[in-house]
């Protein structure tokens, strides 16, 4: 009795996982395919590298030091370390040719430089946050893998992940630089326009209707510190 109780149980629950799994006919390739292009309008800005608080006005830009910007990142030195962050971006950026670079003398024994976007730099600039960012790349889905229900923990409510397969096009080859791309962690499979991992996040509704909460297109990120040496490959 127990057994043919197990048997129907097992049965039970295998068809209603089949039925679950058959039942979503949402076209979640086609539906993340355009909310990366809606956000994505230009095909050219998936995914971002932010320099920092330079905006577009404050061009020709000097840098300048906070004390504590050379010591290791601290929350209470997070405005230092940011600046050294900015100043290291801005040179790095110079040395592909987005930015002029000029010696711009000493303050409290420190060099100063003076930077200035290039018609180069203003090609991929984007100015998002008051900020500025150099941008590249569009997302195309290539497949679905899987998607997870889990509970919201912030406003409760149902959370729906969709796991997929994509690559970029449009990607420049100065972000096929590993001093460029590693710099900012972001990986040789995807500069190279190669098949790699995704995620889109839905909210679901109480009537089971999806929301976008969150995307790989308009992706910002900082660089990494500037003291860890990148390793070519």
């Amino acid at each position: 009795m127990e057994t043919k109780t197990s048997i129907t149980t097992l049965l039970i629950f295998t068809v209603s996982s089949l039925m679950l799994t058959g039942c979503d006919t949402y076209p979640y390739k086609e539906k993340i395919q355009e909310s990366n292009d809606y956000n994505n309008p230009t095909g050219y800005k998936a995914k971002c590298m932010m320099v920092g608080s330079v905006t577009k006005s404050m061009y020709p830009y000097t840098t300048y030091y906070i004390e504590g910007q050379d010591l290791p990142f601290a929350q209470e030195r997070r405005k230092a370390f940011n600046n050294r962050l900015k100043n290291d971006s801005l040179h790095l950026f110079a040395g592909i040719g987005f930015f002029t670079e000029e010696y711009a003398g000493e303050v409290d024994g420190r060099a100063t430089y003076r930077y200035d976007l290039t018609d180069l730099g203003r090609k991929y600039v984007d100015w998002s946050f008051g900020e500025t960012n150099f941008c590249f790349g569009r997302v195309v889905v290539d497949k679905i893998n899987r998607t997870k229900d889990t509970i919201n923990g912030v406003g409760g409510g149902t959370v729906r992940d969709v796991y997929f397969t994509y690559h970029l096009e449009n990607v420049p080859d100065w972000v096929k630089d590993p001093q460029i791309y590693k710099r900012f962690r972001y990986f040789k499979e995807q500069v190279n326009g190669e098949p790699f991992p995704g995620i889109h996040s839905y909210k679901v509704s109480s009537n089971g209707k999806l929301t976008t909460m969150t995307g790989e297109s308009g992706r910002y990120r900082w660089a990494s510190d500037f003291n860890r040496e990148i390793k070519e490959e």
